[in-house]
């Protein structure tokens, strides 16, 4: 009777987890990614989209960070006013800020208190945090900088990435926080569209 238990709860657990994977729905919960005919798919794409003015971004990097660190990392460009921010975020990357001083910078975007917009804003609170001023223009003439920053526009563009924070899994499926509304929810579609 106990084996007979075990085996229906096992089964009745499976049952669960595919109902589980049967309530996302394409359309619904995310969307298959459809190229321009001249971009070609890249499978290995796996790339979490946020913007550092975005505060529900941080909430949800907090708490799905274990799900998140498998994928890249690309600041959103999906206005121009957005711009500043992606070359804020490679800017403390190729500078190598410590992680206080960019969990400083953001506390401060987060506050209000600087303006995610104003790339010029930005650069004087760095060198307020002790940024090297000969280091920072150094970097602003580099060329890497800009090849980043044209990567992150260029891809947003290629996958007509909107809203953040959005992920793209094996370049061929999307799901972003309009569609997915909860962490929770947000959570469930990512790790079903990992298993696909």
């Amino acid at each position: 009777m106990k084996h007979i238990f075990i085996v229906f709860t096992a089964m009745f657990g499976l049952i669960a987890n595919t109902n589980n994977a049967i309530a996302i729905e394409q359309g619904q919960d995310y969307w298959r990614i459809t190229l321009p005919e001249q971009s070609q798919l890249n499978t290995q794409d796996n790339i979490y989209f946020s913007w550092l003015g975005c505060t529900s971004c941080r909430k949800l990097e907090q708490e799905l960070a274990g799900e998140l660190e498998a994928l890249e990392y690309i600041p959103l460009i999906a206005r121009p006013e957005w711009r500043a921010a992606a070359k804020l975020h490679y800017t403390m990357e190729l500078l190598e800020l410590s992680e206080q001083q960019k969990s400083d910078m953001i506390a401060k975007i987060d506050a209000g208190t600087i303006d995610v917009t104003d790339f010029n804003a930005m650069q004087e609170e760095l060198l307020t945090m002790g940024v090297d001023e000969k280091d920072l223009t150094e970097l602003l003439e580099n060329k890497e900088l800009y090849r980043q920053v044209q990567r992150a526009e260029g891809l947003a563009a290629k996958y007509r990435i909107q809203y953040a924070p959005t992920v793209v899994i094996k370049g061929q499926f999307a799901t972003d926080a309009n569609h997915t509304m909860t962490i929770e929810r947000f959570a469930e579609v990512l790790r079903y569209l990992k298993s696909l």
